[in-house]
């Protein structure tokens, strides 16, 4: 008998090997896939050309700062790439972000997301069959171009929000606000937890706006996209929201600044200044920051002095504040005596942003 449970034991654990062995050598392609979806996909914001454009854009604002006379490829290389980027201990941690956020981190957390086709699937039944086709489909598409951006700045801006004002989530999003230097890189500086809460909460909102817009639309709504992705979102990520971390001063002047965030918002929102606390939160419309009373209109001059965090970490742009000192210290926000004082923090944190 003794003979017959080892021999099953070891039948067991050579196809545990065997299984996690085929799991190992399956990585190498999974992570290939996601690095050239990523950089050559027509739907991806971080592809190739879509950055392209966006170092165009970049260069066209920095034409712009000096006045149409033109820019010096000395002068675009030393702005688009500044020695901070990899001389600075903040540019490193930026940097390595960055390369591990399009392989390793992308294929590591890909089971934890929701899809946003699963929630309206879910979702649909409940509010009734779908009217028949009433609108012209370029007329329908075009408004489910434009709704479904919009539900996915609102949750952009109420994910922001909770990073910010929720204890425990508050020391994820912290590590992409631990950046002492802003540049094209700080974009991807954004830990794994933070990034599945984001990518979970923006399913649910696009899930439960498309089973709306297909009862009013009709099946027929569809918006337009490239390479699945909604087309407004792609144009802004291109123009706008890759130089959100830019660390020009650029603004949109007493106008269209009130509506759109430029650079300038965005530098504002990761000032060290406590009057700049949870200020504009929102990705490229500042409609739900005006909404919700976090905007802030930036001066025409620089207005900021310093980014990061000053709360005493140490080596903050180390693996272990990156990585794993967040899940300590939230977990230290459940217990009862350290979530009271928290509470405090936050409500002072509060009181002097006002």
């Amino acid at each position: 008998m003794d003979t017959e449970r080892l021999i099953g034991w070891t039948e067991g654990a050579g196809d545990a090997i065997a299984a996690l062995a085929h799991a190992l050598a399956a990585v190498p392609r999974a992570v290939g896939e996601r690095l050239a979806y990523t950089l050559i996909a027509p739907g991806s914001t971080m592809s190739l050309p879509a950055l392209a454009l966006s170092l165009a854009a970049f260069a066209i604002a920095v034409a712009h700062r000096r006045r149409g006379r033109g820019v010096p490829l000395r002068v675009l290389r030393r702005v688009l790439f500044p020695r901070r980027l990899l001389g600075t201990a903040s540019g490193r941690t930026d940097a390595w972000f960055a390369l591990t956020g399009v392989t390793i981190t992308g294929v590591a957390i890909g089971w934890t997301l929701l899809s946003a086709e699963l929630v309206r699937a879910g979702v649909q039944p409940w509010l009734g069959a779908p009217v028949g086709a009433w609108l012209p489909n370029w007329a329908a598409a075009a408004i489910a171009t434009l709704v479904l951006y919009v539900a996915y700045e609102f949750a952009y801006f109420v994910d922001h929000w909770l990073m910010h004002r929720v204890a425990w989530l508050w020391h994820f999003h912290k590590v992409h606000h631990q950046a002492e230097s802003l540049s094209l890189l700080t974009n991807y500086r954004v830990h794994p937890v933070d990034t599945i809460v984001f990518a979970n909460l923006l399913a649910l909102v696009l899930g439960v706006t498309q089973a709306l817009l297909t009862v009013v639309l009709g099946r027929g709504a569809s918006p337009l996209a490239i390479g699945g992705t909604n087309l407004l979102v792609l144009v802004f990520a291109t123009v706008l929201t890759h130089l959100q971390h830019s660390h020009l001063w650029i603004t949109f002047g007493p106008r269209w600044g009130r509506w759109l965030l430029a650079p300038a918002h965005h530098q504002i929102h990761h000032s060290d200044d406590p009057r700049h606390h949870n200020r504009n939160m929102g990705d490229v419309l500042a409609i739900f920051d005006r909404m919700f009373g976090t905007f802030w209109m930036p001066a025409p001059v620089r207005e900021v002095t310093r980014f990061g965090v000053d709360d005493g970490t140490p080596d903050p742009h180390g693996v272990r504040a990156a990585l794993l000192d967040p899940f300590v210290a939230s977990a230290r926000t459940l217990v009862p005596g350290d979530r009271a004082r928290g509470r405090a923090r936050g409500k002072a944190l509060r009181a002097t942003a006002r």
